[in-house]
């Protein structure tokens, strides 16, 4: 039983070491944002225990420093994950990923409201960017259906964090 136990730990693990690889993602024509390419996505069966993962390495980060890269990562990832949703019109996930990203974007905002005003420009920059990439994700829906709605959401988000910033 052991045994068992440890081959499946050892598989998890190494299955989420090599769960993310870089990937490009165009979001105008001249700006490209490197989201990482998660090989587990919303609504596959391990997703659950990806974000499992994601908490336990949240806890693990005690710096404030490493709790803001942690979230910064997050983030990206998050926004991969939603792209991804889109992309592939799983709209059972829509909400939920559209969530997780305003979500993360709110841990972002809070933990680089302290740091000086460099990062605070850095990731409004930042904010930019994703705004403009989101209007693309939402263009792929039809205007004011739900789920056009959930991503103008996202882009509010953003807006709003934004002006807390500055």
């Amino acid at each position: 039983m052991r045994v068992v136990l440890r081959i499946c730990l050892i598989s998890f693990m190494t299955m989420m070491f090599f769960s993310v690889s870089s990937g490009r993602v165009y979001a105008e024509k001249d700006e490209q944002l490197d989201l990482p390419k998660t090989t587990i996505n919303p609504g596959s069966f391990y997703y659950p225990l990806k974000r499992l993962w994601e908490k336990g390495r949240d806890v693990l980060n005690f710096t404030t420093g490493s709790k803001k890269s942690y979230a910064l990562t997050l983030l990206t990832i998050r926004l991969s994950e939603l792209n991804y949703v889109v992309d592939n019109k799983l709209l059972s996930e829509v909400q939920t990923s559209s969530e997780r990203f305003s979500y993360s974007a709110g841990i972002v905002a809070d933990l680089v409201k302290k740091a000086d005003d460099d990062e605070k420009k850095k990731l409004i920059e930042d904010f930019e960017k994703y705004g403009k990439f989101l209007e693309n994700l939402r263009d792929k829906y039809a205007a004011n259906s739900s789920f056009w709605m959930l991503i103008q959401h996202d882009i509010n988000t953003l807006k709003i964090l934004s002006e807390k910033l500055k």
